[in-house]
């Protein structure tokens, strides 16, 4: 396969399950057909797990960076310190730094395009925090010094956005406001047109509380009530506030593109929750591509040789589906060709009206 692109993956917690998922995930050189991987990390801790597990089959060509990466095998650019100490089943500071490392390794390659896309293996949560970083998504918000970034997490049945997500629940309402809020459904809307090529996205918009219906339900009338009509005007079809039970009770996210819930937990929950294949998340807003498995380090089953490596390969075809619609995108808005609605005088906005009432009806039906 000519042009394949390189495709980064950092090798996570080195205590937990991350190299397990590697292993199993590079062993049999299938993903060579797709991409070139090149794996961040180090040549000592996955030679340690390679021994661990018996992988005979799994071999890594190392490099300094991803120009010298042979196509045919997996590589490996040793950004770790050799010293680095594994202690199988427990986050410490030790692998925190060690992680942090490869990411920011890999990150500088993604920034200067020797990577086209990046996933990330399971890392501690705490790993984020010697960056002075809560999470992810706030470490590659300092990182890029933007807000406007989100988790899309994605399924064969469902891709769901947030409005927030790092955020201790009772905080959260105060979150909900009209700005963040339409914010976030704007980098939705554009995400699904540019990195999934859905040309009118219909997103449906989640209720902050149980019951639309019930007394008191400030956020919905005063807040989402007007951001969706506003998203309306502008060329986004949005749809909602649906309470959120009721909403994947009844499995109205079929009928969607795409969900924005309010909180993570909301979102995440039930789409954990469904039994389908190709669970992984993006993150929207960045000028580069980066996906990550849901995967936890999963500390406790560390080393046991059980763990699932199917969640970083779907994150990893994600990333490859992204990279390949952007650039596609990319070419058609350079030669855009000239909009007519022959069959009617209606403008974008008429359509977008006739196309939400349509999607009320099939619900209500």
């Amino acid at each position: 396969m000519e042009n394949r692109l390189n495709a980064g993956i950092t090798h996570g917690d080195v205590n937990g399950v991350s190299y397990e998922l590697i292993i199993k995930l590079l062993a049999e050189n299938r993903m060579c057909d797709l991409c070139t991987p090149i794996l961040y990390g180090s040549s000592k801790v996955a030679a340690y797990y390679k021994k661990a597990f018996n992988a005979e089959t799994f071999n890594l060509n190392g490099v300094k960076d991803p120009s010298e990466a042979n196509g045919k095998r997996s590589n490996i650019v040793n950004c770790v310190d050799d010293e680095v100490k594994v202690e199988i089943g427990k986050e410490t500071e030790d692998s925190d730094k060690a992680a942090m490392k490869a990411l920011k390794c890999a990150l500088d390659h993604l920034d200067n395009q020797m990577l086209d896309i990046l996933t990330l293996a399971p890392q501690g949560v705490n790993s984020f925090a010697t960056e002075e970083a809560d999470c992810f998504i706030d470490f590659l918000a300092k990182r890029y010094n933007t807000l406007d970034l989100m988790t899309i997490a994605v399924n064969e049945k469902l891709k769901i956005g947030f409005v927030t997500e790092n955020v201790k629940f009772r905080d959260v309402p105060r979150f909900v406001t009209a700005k963040n809020v339409y914010r976030k459904l704007t980098l939705l809307d554009n995400s699904l047109r540019m990195d999934f090529t859905i040309q009118r996205p219909k997103i449906a918009v989640l209720a902050l509380n149980p019951s639309v219906k019930g007394m008191g339900q400030d956020e919905e009338k005063n807040v989402l009530e007007p951001v969706i009509e506003r998203a309306r005007q502008n060329g986004i079809m949005a749809i909602g506030p649906f309470g959120a039970e009721e909403f994947f009770a009844a499995k109205l996210y079929e009928k969607f593109d795409a969900v924005l819930a309010m909180y993570y937990d909301q979102g995440m929950v039930p789409f954990k929750a469904m039994d389908v294949e190709g669970n992984a998340a993006y993150i929207a807003g960045l000028p580069v591509v980066c996906t990550t498995s849901l995967e936890e380090p999963k500390y406790n089953i560390a080393g046991q040789n059980v763990a699932d490596e199917q969640g970083l390969r779907d994150a990893m075809y994600l990333g490859m589906d992204i990279f390949v619609h952007r650039v596609q995108n990319l070419e058609l808005r350079k030669n855009p060709l000239p909009h007519y609605d022959i069959a009617s005088n209606s403008n974008e906005s008429d359509l977008n009206v006739e196309q939400i009432e349509g999607v009320k009806e099939e619900i209500e039906d």
